[in-house]
């Protein structure tokens, strides 16, 4: 959202001033000396810093800067390289920011300008935000928050705890208001100098308040939030330009808040101001962000008709700024009004951008996970430390107490008892290695086969003198589609494996059919278009009744079921059945496959088991999907009364 405002107000910015000519701008510099020039400097990279061109105003500071130095002037110097960070900041070249920023960073700390210095490291850590490299941005803001912490600066504290909030948006919306709460509580401490950062500040808290739906806080952040408008207004000269931004954001949000503490007239009042200001702006994702609100409230209403009106307005801009609260409430609105077939198409094209966004960071997700394993490896040798002493405990007790001949015969006992515990305990060590060894052989295996098939139809395409006929190509599309998809679908689980032991509860805030859930799971699955398996569903009118749930996953559990009995049935029948019971949904998944022995009922949920070698997979998927269930408040479990197969019972909850 950050980025967002940046681009709002540097469009809003250069409709105001116009583009002007940085180099033309330099003849003006002629005979100035001394501060006067230094001064010409900074308002000529002022006016020409929304001209498009970042390099040539980026050279205009570099004079800036070198003409600072050569007159020993440090303020300006200073100046010179936080509006180099901006200019950068503002063209959105990340990886550059970061380079520049720590370079700058250094610069300010050697000679003592904090305020800069710690505005410096901040653009650090958004910069490995915006490249989606999480824990790095998290360990920046907490050692930038220690650092500050010693020196006692409340700027550089409440800097750190603001980009702390920021990174926990994704992660524990708690977590993120504790951090922008301290952070604004620190900052109304600081003099005029933050007060833009003030704003900023009060908008991620608003942002933040609206997602937990604690409409009572946010009323109350907006209301300060007006207040330090008001006070920077009564600073500034007023017009149309970022003023008015900041305005109609206060403004979208409070309305927000309003919505969803019912306080419909006030939020239709609050939207009313947005449309007046929108009217000076004309920001289309201003305007976006408005009609989202305009759809909730006429949802909020009753108005279904006004609702699906207004999210086709803003239906284009979808694509151009993915926002989850307006893809949602567009398919709440279409299926309210039975356009099934376009809600449909719309949450299935809200599970393939999540998952394309997955594809793009895969890379960073991989060395993350990797990360993930070698925890887990440090974490079991500390465990084989504990177990080796507490071995070595057991046994010196056993030495003195065989110096005592009456409990001789007891000691032998105990100790042949403590022997076969630790023999158990080796043995499940060594299953827990051997599993984890054949699971990393497995998925290098899962991996080497698709990427060897792209490798080999790479070099076949590239080759100078190749000449492929129409059947050739369409196979070999089809094959670089599936082994695409394979690897997708790999990554996916394995990034899903470091979520399995989560205890995080899952927030229910869809209302759905248990068909749909159904529906996309079997969709996702591609079962119906398997050749050797017969598949059936069987619902009745019971299963469009609606259900609070998560539907992404939701699906995904029931994806997982469905994916483990086609594995396992080479041939033969796949049923999923829907039945409602007092309080829940059960979604039978039953096959006619190998079936599970009921000893192993739940050893077969643990991560990386596989009862049968010969089979492909990874040993996760089971685990994965009872991790889901149960953190959405239901549990999967296997029916051992079943003797035609396997038959695995996901229940969720209706309410």
């Amino acid at each position: 959202m950050r980025r967002y405002l940046c681009f709002a107000i540097t469009l809003l910015t250069a409709l105001t001033i116009g583009a002007v000519g940085p180099i033309n701008g330099l003849t003006g510099l002629t005979g100035l000396t001394g501060e006067k020039k230094l001064k010409a400097y900074e308002n000529l990279v002022n006016e020409t810093e929304w001209s498009g061109e970042v390099n040539t105003v980026l050279s205009i500071c570099d004079e800036w800067i070198q003409y600072a130095q050569k007159e020993g002037n440090l303020d300006y110097e200073e100046a010179g390289r936080n509006k180099r960070l901006t200019l950068i900041y503002n063209s959105e070249d990340w990886m550059r920011l970061e380079k520049e920023a720590r370079e700058q960073k250094d610069w300010m700390e050697k000679h003592e300008r904090w305020n800069s210095f710690y505005k410096a490291w901040r653009d650090i850590i958004e910069s490995c935000s915006y490249t989606s490299r999480t824990q790095t941005a998290l360990r920046e803001a907490e050692q930038m928050q220690e650092f500050a912490q010693k020196q006692n600066n409340t700027l550089g504290r409440a800097l750190a705890y603001e980009q702390i909030g920021v990174i926990y948006d994704n992660i524990d919306h708690q977590q993120s208001v504790k951090a922008l709460e301290r952070s604004i509580r620190l900052m109304k401490e600081i003099p005029e100098v933050t007060k833009n950062e003030l704003l900023s500040a009060y908008f991620y808290m608003a942002q933040e308040l609206d997602q937990i739906k604690d409409y009572s806080r946010e009323l109350a952040i907006c209301k300060e939030w007006r207040q330090h408008l008001d006070y920077i207004k009564a600073l500034e000269k007023p017009g149309v330009g970022k003023m008015n931004v900041y305005d109609m954001e206060q403004h979208l949000w409070y309305a927000s808040a309003l919505i969803g503490s019912d306080s419909l007239a006030a939020a239709a009042k609050e939207l009313a101001a947005c449309e007046q200001l929108n009217e000076q702006i004309k920001d289309p994702y201003l305007t976006y962000q408005m009609q989202v609100h305009q759809a909730r409230l006429a949802m909020k209403e009753g108005d279904i008709k006004k609702a699906v009106a207004f999210t086709d307005l803003y239906e284009p801009m979808m694509d151009l700024d993915w926002w989850p609260m307006a893809q949602r409430l567009r398919g709440e609105a279409l299926l309210a009004v039975g356009r099934n077939r376009e809600a449909a198409i719309l949450y299935q094209k809200m599970y393939l951008h999540k998952d394309s966004t997955f594809s793009k960071d895969v890379r960073m997700q991989l060395d993350e996970l990797n990360t993930l394993f070698q925890v887990d490896e440090i974490r079991m040798k500390g465990q084989l430390e504990r177990s080796r002493f507490v071995i070595l405990i057991i046994c010196l007790i056993m030495l003195v107490l065989l110096l005592f001949i009456y409990l001789r015969h007891r000691a032998a006992k105990r100790l042949a008892q403590k022997n076969q515990e630790l023999m158990i305990a080796n043995a499940r060590a060594e299953e827990s290695s051997k599993m984890k060894t054949a699971f990393i052989q497995q998925i290098s295996h899962e991996f080497r086969t698709p990427l060897n098939i792209l490798n080999g139809f790479t070099q076949i395409l590239t080759a100078p003198d190749m000449v492929l006929q129409t059947e050739e190509k369409a196979d070999i599309q089809k094959r670089i589609s599936e082994s695409t998809e394979r690897i997708t679908s790999l990554v996916n689980k394995m990034l899903e494996l470091s979520d399995a032991n989560s205890r995080q509860v899952i927030e229910r805030n869809d209302s759905i059919a248990a068909l749909m859930i159904a529906t996309q799971a079997i969709e996702h699955t591609g079962i119906q278009q398997d050749s050797h398996i017969k598949f059936q569903l069987q619902a009745d009118a019971q299963a469009e009744a609606i259900m609070h749930t998560n539907l992404q996953s939701a699906t995904r559990a029931l994806t997982l079921l469905l994916d483990n009995a086609r594995k396992f049935t080479k041939k033969g029948e796949v049923r999923l059945i829907i039945q409602q019971q007092p309080g829940t949904f059960d979604f039978i998944v039953e096959d006619t496959g190998i079936g599970v022995p009921a000893q192993e009922a739940e050893h077969i949920f643990d991560e990386f088991v596989q009862l049968d070698e010969y089979y492909d997979g990874t040993g996760i998927g089971l685990a994965v999907a009872r991790s889901i269930a149960r953190r959405l408040g239901g549990d999967i479990v296997l029916d051992t009364s079943y003797s035609g197969g396997a038959r695995f019972v996901m229940s969720l909850p209706k309410e």
